[in-house]
């Protein structure tokens, strides 16, 4: 299985980059462990020649097994307004299969990658965005196993998300602070199996803590 961090270190690198040009801008860069909770919601696996199978999927996350769940940040703002790129690393086990599906899976991972209009009040911050989903689906379904051969090293932009996030830091010193960071996701995605697809809707909820680093003016500096 090939890991995602690379991805995510080439986007972070990228937007870094982009970031420490705008001179008059203050960057924070924030590191997130965590877990999510998944709603349970409708979901269907379509197969060549199958009858479609129709199922209310329940989740489960599994954040340290056999891949963490992690998420991180970077913002550039001015004053209290801002952007942020986040790259939430979600990860979904199905919990109650049917008994024609022996694995279904979306991890290494299940990662929501979104654009963000943000706001802070002192310590406080939230942002709304949107953007795509990049999966990595592991299934067996009818005893056929799909093999990642497809995509970009079996990663495939499989659908897009709408997130909504809340932070709140406590300082440690001038530039780092400790976060504690909570999130709301709705995204759907379309997966690759063996002769056809799972749809997959996904609503939860995603509980961060982690260190957040800022570069930069001083909060609030026009």
């Amino acid at each position: 299985m090939k890991p995602s961090l690379p991805l995510s270190a080439t986007i972070a690198m990228a937007c870094l980059g982009l970031g420490t040009r705008a001179a008059t801008a203050q960057v924070e860069v924030q590191v997130f462990l965590g877990s999510a909770a998944s709603l349970p919601l409708p979901a269907t696996v379509t197969q060549a020649g199958e009858a479609d199978i129709h199922f209310t999927a329940k989740w489960a996350t599994r954040p340290r097994n056999p891949t963490w769940y992690y998420a991180w940040r970077v913002g550039l703002w001015k004053g209290d307004r801002g952007w942020r790129l986040d790259h939430t690393h979600h990860k979904l086990y199905l919990k109650n299969p049917p008994p024609t599906i022996e694995t279904l899976r979306i991890t290494n991972g299940f990662n929501i990658v979104t654009v963000s209009r943000a706001f802070r009040q002192r310590h406080l911050s939230y942002s709304l965005g949107a953007g795509p989903v990049i999966t990595y689906p592991i299934s067996t379904i009818r005893g056929k196993r799909y093999d990642h051969d497809g995509g970009w090293n079996g990663y495939f932009i499989s659908g897009g998300s709408l997130m909504g996030m809340a932070t709140r830091e406590f300082p440690i010193t001038g530039r780092l602070a400790l976060g504690l960071d909570v999130r709301g996701s709705a995204s759907y995605v379309r997966v690759p199996v063996v002769d056809g697809h799972a749809s997959v809707p996904n609503m939860a909820m995603h509980f961060h803590a982690g260190l957040g680093y800022r570069l930069g003016k001083a909060r609030g500096a026009p």
